[in-house]
């Protein structure tokens, strides 16, 4: 159903597979409302690794399995697992490939999922790698857009306002840049602009990239993609703390706009609660698109689509 056995970076997610992907999720989201839960994964079970802080992933995750009736077994934070006594990833994972059919992990430290996924016999999922990748939340952004624009290409996106650090950041615009005609403006403070290395990608991709300090999205942005300030990952508390209320997505500047508001959430500073009652303010109803989007996940790696 998948060229692949093991989702581990948005780099493996051509147009083709996509499209193939959101005929599936349309599908589940169906079934959910039909049906609310379906056998199809009965005689499956699904190993729930996070070893990082989760809500949506995780919980998305869980009811995903469950509505499709797969068994469970579940991990959550490294402190209760053999990791805390010196276990490595790789001693974990074959533990584990020996209880399921296939393995979600999140973890803290950047490649771990490559390492994992290298490892494993059971088809593996990387729920988010430090601040490296999130393929799953990619596909859920970009679902998003196209169930509410319409189109993956031909985009005016902006992304704010941690671009170095946000693994969702990097996910997405990774994914997009696959389709043609796509404009990125990345903008936030200037010490967490993205890359050198990620821009020089993208560029090569073909995407018309811009850095700035501040956009107005007034000016015909198709979306505003917000993501906190990766707190989690900053070596200099103060210069979180010095751009934490700086950067926020406030009513006024995205009133009477067309431009679709998407963050992958938690929301902590980013984006004023005002925001919530505009039409345009999706990322409660992308938090939503998680379930069906990783039961279409789960059933297309264990080919049971």
């Amino acid at each position: 159903m998948l060229p692949f056995d093991s989702l581990i970076s948005a780099k493996q997610l051509t147009p083709e597979i996509i499209q193939k992907m959101f005929v599936v999720t349309d599908t589940m989201a169906t079934n959910i409302k039909q049906h609310g839960r379906i056998d199809l994964l009965d005689d499956k079970v699904v190993a729930l690794l996070f070893f990082e802080a989760s809500s949506r992933t995780m919980m998305s995750f869980q009811s995903a399995a469950q509505r499709l009736k797969a068994g469970m077994v579940f991990a959550q934070s490294a402190t209760g697992t053999s990791l805390a006594k010196g276990e490595s990833i790789e001693d974990t994972i074959r533990m584990v490939e020996a209880y399921s059919d296939i393995i979600v992990m999140r973890h803290a430290m950047p490649g771990s999922a490559e390492i994992a996924a290298t490892t494993s016999c059971v088809p593996f999922i990387n729920a988010g790698d430090g601040g490296n990748e999130h393929p799953t939340q990619s596909l859920i952004d970009a679902y998003t857009i196209y169930k509410h624009k319409g189109r993956l290409d031909s985009l005016n996106v902006v992304f704010g306002y941690d671009s170095l650090q946000s693994r969702s950041i990097h996910s997405l615009s990774t994914l997009l840049s696959q389709y043609p005609n796509n404009r990125f403006t990345f903008t936030g403070p200037k010490e967490l602009e993205p890359s050198d290395a990620m821009l020089s990608e993208l560029e090569a991709a073909g995407v018309n990239v811009e850095v700035a300090s501040d956009v107005d999205l007034h000016d015909g942005y198709d979306i505003a993609y917000i993501n906190r300030l990766q707190e989690e990952r900053f070596s200099d508390a103060k210069l979180f703390e010095k751009n934490r209320r700086k950067y926020r997505l406030t009513h006024d500047k995205v009133v009477n706009t067309k431009c679709l508001i998407l963050d992958p959430l938690p929301r902590i500073d980013e984006i004023d609660t005002e925001v919530d009652t505009l039409e345009n303010a999706l990322y409660f109803k992308q938090a939503g698109y998680g379930v069906p989007v990783r039961m279409a996940l789960l059933a297309m790696l264990l080919n049971k689509a």
